[in-house]
């Protein structure tokens, strides 16, 4: 009995400061810079992507990394990836193939060219990828 009410103790301590740090989490949306495909030679290509995106946050700009599947830019279409003899990935997406990772970089951004994030107030370098934003984010303009 003598330990048990320390561990109570410890336990209920943990699970408060974990209930503490998810509340004051805050999120927001961060621009995507640079889309990296996994390869594992000799051929296979991963169907997640290691994204680098920035954020403002107060007064500054924070970098992050983080990974997101495919499926996340593409919902609801079936792809396929896969490398092409000389070793370059190429995305069958629809009725599209896309060659190179440039290419198929900049197909993803033209679906989702922001991501939603979370970031700890005290601690802004600490951010975690939330979802892709698919909603494009434009600003308007006053053509006349």
């Amino acid at each position: 009995m003598a330990i048990l009410i320390p561990l109570v103790f410890l336990f209920s301590y943990f699970f408060i400061r974990k209930v503490w740090f998810q509340l004051r989490k805050i999120r927001t949306v961060g621009t995507i810079e640079r889309i990296q495909m996994g390869i594992i030679l000799p051929n296979l290509v991963l169907p997640e992507v290691k994204v680098h995106y920035k954020y403002y946050f107060q007064s500054g700009l924070y970098f992050g990394t983080g990974y997101l599947n495919v499926s996340d830019f593409l919902p609801g279409q079936e792809f396929h990836l896969h490398l092409s003899p000389g070793e370059i990935p190429t995305l069958y997406a629809g009725d599209q193939e896309i060659i190179t990772e440039e290419h198929i970089e900049h197909y993803l951004l033209s679906h989702a060219a922001s991501v939603f994030l979370y970031i700890d107030p005290i601690e802004p370098y600490h951010s975690r990828i939330d979802q892709v934003n698919l909603n494009s984010i434009s600003v308007p303009s006053d053509l006349i």
